[in-house]
């Protein structure tokens, strides 16, 4: 059943490409499971604004939310008009000490509306910021936001899914993997990569003529050492043809076959490791490669500014020899990823339709489940604070009547209770006085002097 028409002007029959319908079904959506959760009678009744600002209220005062109240305020949302505002209540809880105990809804629930909504450049932000947020794909929202991206032609968007996921190394589901591996080849098919609306350093603003440069402010810090910069070519990747590269690399490892040799190829190639190429190259002699992925390698090899390393002419020459050295197909690699997501979709796509039904289900049972004890335990602490009251009004009450027996006894805690400062002169001070070593007394002289 075609679900989606997307016709762009073209120029050519060539290049008219379109992708006629999700590769996923709409059963994959998992819609009812997913709307049976406001019909709990933990959100059913909740209001929602009255929710938001008892939650920035409690913030603000105790510094302090939890992870129960989180949970249900990111499950409550059913539109983007309150996507700012779940955002901000995620960062203010990783500042606080329940953030460990974050539930896995919470993070699949901000994702879904996120990615329903369209709002692919604020979650980007969100997914990359791992410590101000701490929300990861998991692999149903990861097929969820990959199919729907790809049908709609964002290929852009999909490959910076694809690169998130490569930094979680995780590639388990044949869904998620084809998907990623489709989506990175889209964007790296023309030949030249836009770098990623998010990696892009923020311009530095250059006064105008006539002005002068305002100082910056130094703010010093001592520091009991200093360390050395490392760069660990993974989380540290700014560069986004290198870690497009990257990418396609991890998804390399995952895949077989023609697959995998074009990913390895290729994103060894983006990410700059010509050395790893080599390799590559003279351990696969004879293997099949697609002439499409070395065309499209060679061209990125042109586009390097440093040509003069001895890796750079080895490859070169590598990739001149690649016709005696390997095999060439001249399979249409597009078609061939298609048909492995295709596969990978008919093969796994319902086993994880009924697990993911199955987790909504869970998580409703959890949810109530942490809402009892969280109920429990603030039950428990009313109940301490007001055994405490009493005992203090009955200890008062005490006082009272047995107040003359025991006078004597409260004057000394009173008296043990005040509290005695020294005196203190704040008049004029004195200089104190110089002494000299050389004088003598006038009765001593009058002594000598009858002497």
């Amino acid at each position: 059943m075609y679900r989606h028409i997307l016709l762009r002007p073209v120029t050519s029959l060539r290049s008219f490409q379109i992708i006629s319908r999700n590769f996923l079904s709409e059963a994959f959506s998992c819609r009812e499971a997913w709307q049976s959760r406001l019909s709990t009678p933990t959100l059913a009744k909740l209001n929602q604004e009255t929710l938001y600002y008892d939650l920035e209220q409690r913030f603000q005062q105790k510094q302090k939310i939890s992870a129960i109240d989180i949970d249900i305020y990111a499950n409550k949302l059913e539109d983007d008009s309150h996507i700012e505002e779940v955002a901000d209540l995620m960062h203010k809880f990783r500042l606080t000490e329940e953030a460990s105990n974050v539930l896995d809804s919470t993070q699949h629930a901000i994702v879904r509306n996120y990615v329903e909504h369209s709002h692919y450049s604020e979650l980007i932000e969100i997914l990359n910021n791992r410590i101000g947020y701490g929300i990861f794909l998991d692999d149903y929202t990861a097929n969820l936001s990959l199919d729907r991206l790809i049908t709609t032609n964002e290929f852009k968007w999909a490959a910076r899914f694809a690169t998130l996921l490569a930094l979680q190394e995780d590639f388990e589901n044949p869904i998620t993997r084809t998907l990623a591996t489709y989506a990175c080849y889209r964007y790296v098919k023309g030949g030249q990569i836009e770098p990623f609306d998010d990696l892009i350093p923020a311009p530095v603003e250059e006064p105008e003529e006539g002005q002068k440069k305002k100082k910056k402010e130094e703010i010093k810090v001592r520091v009991k050492f200093l360390r050395n910069p490392f760069f660990d070519d993974h989380f540290d990747l700014t560069d986004s043809k290198a870690l497009l590269g990257k990418t396609l690399y991890v998804l390399g490892l995952n895949s077989e076959g023609i697959v995998a040799n074009n990913c390895h190829l290729l994103g060894s190639i983006l990410h700059g490791k010509f050395e790893q190429s080599l390799k590559f190259i003279e351990a696969n002699k004879g293997k099949e490669i697609s002439q499409e992925i070395v065309t499209s390698a060679k061209g990125y090899l042109e586009q390097v500014e440093q040509k003069d390393s001895v890796e750079y002419t080895k490859l070169v020459e590598a990739f001149d020899n690649m016709q005696s050295t390997m095999k060439i197909s001249n399979d249409n690699f597009e078609k061939i990823l298609l048909d492995a997501i295709n596969k990978a979709v008919s093969e796994n796509e319902s086993k994880q339709i009924n697990q993911q039904k199955q987790i909504y289900s869970d998580w409703c049972t959890l949810r109530q489940q942490r809402l009892d004890d969280e109920l429990t335990r603030l039950q428990r602490a009313k109940r301490i604070q007001d055994l405490e009251k009493i005992a203090r009004d009955m200890e008062q009450d005490e006082q009272k009547l047995w107040f003359f027996e025991n006078e004597d006894k409260i004057d000394l805690q009173i008296d043990s209770k005040k509290v005695f400062h020294p005196k203190r002169w704040f008049g004029k001070k004195k200089k104190p006085r110089t002494v000299d070593e050389g004088y003598v007394p006038p009765e001593v002289r009058q002594r000598q002097g009858l002497n």
